[in-house]
């Protein structure tokens, strides 16, 4: 598989991940409203035993991690009431992803992943097959945070458009620069895609009420 063929399939799980984690978790919120957080209970503890059993079917793996992000923006994105709510939350999510990547857990099993002494890091993303092998593309975390990020933006009422592809640009510019790297902290360039949108937004609404005045 071709550099340019790997990038496209590694994009594709990363925007497929994305657009599954978020329509899970708002088709939840809108049927089963009142079971939300035992649901999210039920996807974490699903996904926590996935990483207890660790299967080596690729499938398996990804439809765990899927069913763990999902479970995890069920319990988070009830909490972020607000634009800044969201804003906060991803900026210390950043920080905290930057600090993972570059001396902290992240980097370790980055480093025994590819050292081969350990395989845990499969577990904490998905992951796509590669040449018979299972090869990490996006992590939960990210997953996680993003659609998070996403469904309470949706649900605060900016348009869906804008909402996805700025999370989508986040997680597409960190994947670019990851190939180009060799690994990259996601979530700062997914905090400053949505910042810049919700800033947009401000903007734009100011306008209008300026106009109607």
């Amino acid at each position: 598989m071709s550099h340019l063929q790997f990038s496209i399939l590694a994009a594709g799980f990363t925007v497929g991940g994305l657009a599954v984690v978020v329509s899970g978790a708002r088709l939840v919120l809108r049927f089963f409203p009142g079971q939300a957080k035992r649901l999210a209970i039920s996807f974490l503890l699903i996904y926590v035993v996935t990483l207890l059993l660790r299967p080596s079917a690729s499938p398996m793996i990804d439809l765990a991690v899927l069913t763990g992000a999902v479970g995890g923006v069920l319990l988070v994105e009830g909490g972020l009431r607000t634009p800044e709510a969201v804003a906060v939350f991803l900026a210390v999510a950043a920080i905290v992803d930057v600090w993972s990547m570059f001396g902290g857990l992240s980097r370790a099993l980055v480093e025994q992943y590819r050292a081969g002494a350990s395989n845990f890091l499969l577990y904490l993303t998905l992951v796509a097959p590669v040449h018979g092998r299972a090869v990490p593309i996006v992590g939960i975390g990210d997953l996680l945070v993003g659609g998070a990020a996403a469904a309470a933006l949706l649900r605060l009422g900016f348009r869906p458009v804008y909402v996805m592809g700025a999370v989508i640009v986040g997680l597409l510019s960190a994947l670019a620069y990851g190939l180009w790297r060799g690994g990259a902290p996601a979530l700062p360039f997914v905090a400053t895609a949505v910042l810049i949108l919700m800033w947009r937004y401000r903007v734009i609404f100011r306008y209008h009420e300026a106009k109607r005045r």
